[in-house]
């Protein structure tokens, strides 16, 4: 397997916002797509507790992250998202073990 950097953030919204904070997910998806250096992308949310969300992101290079990092769809969720959350989010940098249908 090629060697992939991840990430792993963990959103915690804040009573009331957590329908808000998934609109912004969703509407960061086409930014994503765009994206040729982010090769996965899975925005999920919890079912044990529906305001923690969990976005998995799996880049092409050390770079691609770095470029993520400052793209629009970083912009829109740590934008608009922040006002939402509880607290701040959580990042969990990741090596990539195993993946399928992806990098």
């Amino acid at each position: 397997m090629t060697t992939s950097t991840a990430l792993m953030i963990t959103f915690t919204t804040a009573e009331g916002k957590a329908d808000a904070f998934a609109a912004i997910l969703e509407r960061a998806l086409p930014l994503i797509e765009a994206e040729t250096g982010t090769t996965v992308w899975l925005a999920g949310r919890s079912v044990t507790e529906p305001s923690t969300f969990y976005l998995v992101d799996v880049f092409a290079s050390p770079e691609a992250q770095k470029a993520h990092m400052v793209d629009a769809a970083a912009a829109l969720i740590l934008g608009e998202g922040t006002e939402l959350l509880a607290q701040p989010p959580v990042v969990s940098p990741l090596s990539v073990v195993a993946v399928k249908n992806g990098a």
